[in-house]
């Protein structure tokens, strides 16, 4: 369940899940972590710089828990433009034009990038401090 474009790509959108645009945080049911809109709705802005082939990097052996990202960006269709990830997709995201709305996939963009269908996520650490 995520807020995601239902229809036909760009011209067709039937809002099947109840929204065209923009849902309301918490409209859909929690994932199993108790975490609301992890797929859907907005981009969202993590902190990482963005590097193709960070994973990679990373080694295909090993266990990454939370892995804190490259230490500078890199992007090779555009060197020199400081990048940073963007993850869980929009609700512009379909199967027919947008695959990267799941919440382990990896989106970029500049920086200094604004859209309507851009935002971030508020965390609140609870339990032990």
């Amino acid at each position: 369940m995520a807020n995601t474009f239902q229809g036909h790509f760009p011209d067709k959108n039937t809002s099947e899940d109840g929204y065209a645009g923009v849902a309301p945080v918490a409209s859909f049911a929690p994932n199993d972590f108790g975490l609301y809109d992890m797929s859907g709705n907005v981009w969202q802005w993590v902190s990482d710089w963005y590097r193709p082939d960070y994973y990679a990097q990373l080694g295909r052996d090993e266990l990454a828990i939370n892995p804190q990202g490259p230490a500078k960006s890199f992007d090779p269709q555009e060197p020199g433009v400081s990048k940073r990830v963007q993850k869980g997709g929009s609700y512009l995201c379909t199967d027919q034009y947008c695959e990267r709305y799941m919440p382990g996939a990896r989106g970029k963009g500049d920086a200094d990038t604004g859209t309507n269908h851009l935002g971030f996520r508020c965390v609140r650490a609870t339990g032990a401090q």
